[in-house]
């Protein structure tokens, strides 16, 4: 797994998604793995990497509750060659009262 194209195709299957990229941070460590972070303007999606084991870990946070995430789900199984994924879905939903700034 190469740690570079692994960014470029993680970005391209969250962009091709419609979710709206406003931001990307980047991390290689020593000697193998690497982090990938997107702020969204939904909220975020990262990439954990650990390509000595083969292994990768994505989450994505998104307050698009109409998203229908399968498609992108399967865009990232085919772009990664992934043999097996897990999938946890978990809605967090909050009612909001009355607005306030922060």
């Amino acid at each position: 797994m190469d740690a570079r194209r692994s960014r470029d195709l993680f970005y391209q299957a969250v962009f091709e998604s419609g979710l709206t990229i406003v931001s990307e941070g980047y991390y290689e460590f020593s000697p193998h793995g690497f982090t990938c972070f997107l702020l969204l303007a939904e909220s975020h999606a990262s990439l954990h990497a650990w390509p000595e084991h083969g292994y990768c870990a994505i989450d994505l946070f998104t307050c698009n509750l109409d998203l229908d995430i399968q498609p992108l789900i399967n865009r990232l199984q085919v772009m990664f060659g992934a043999a097996d994924i897990s999938v946890r879905k978990i809605e967090r939903e909050a009612e909001v009262r009355e607005p306030c700034l922060i």
